[in-house]
């Protein structure tokens, strides 16, 4: 028995879904400075993909800024799963940045970073990471606060 159609589009969605986050972690563990700067490079990492053509054509994107619900519920699985594998890596980014909550801010930059997608697909350039990275400034100074 062959896939449905909507079976092969999860799939297809599924692997690029995990490309995207290997390639996340991987760029901006490779823009990293010095410690605490994982969420500098979060945004850097974004912004300049938001600039790019790789951007434009990103099913991931699409799929962020306009959910698959019509697609069927296997693209809307992967999409959730998508999501929560984001929030874990967003986590692990706000912990190295000393956030004394990082599940709270993982779920506060995943807010931020499906809007500064949204925003970008509409826009076409990076203005959504700038205004985006300064959200994450004022949600990392008050996780440390909170101590």
């Amino acid at each position: 028995m062959g896939m449905t159609r909507q079976e092969s589009a999860a799939a297809d969605l599924e692997r690029a879904s995990e490309r995207w986050r290997a390639w996340l972690a991987g760029e901006t563990s490779r823009r990293q400075g010095p410690p605490g700067s994982a969420l500098h490079a979060l945004w850097d990492t974004l912004e300049a993909w938001f600039a790019s053509e790789e951007f434009a054509r990103s099913p991931v994107a699409a799929a962020m800024a306009a959910p698959p619900d019509g697609r069927g519920p296997a693209a809307h699985a992967v999409l959730t799963r998508h999501r929560q594998a984001t929030r874990q890596l967003l986590e692990d980014l706000a912990r190295s940045a000393g956030a004394r909550d990082p599940e709270a801010l993982g779920g506060q930059l995943l807010t931020l970073v499906e809007g500064a997608i949204a925003g970008a697909m509409v826009d076409r350039h990076g203005g959504a990471a700038r205004h985006a990275r300064e959200l994450t400034r004022i949600a990392l100074a008050a996780s440390r606060d909170a101590g």
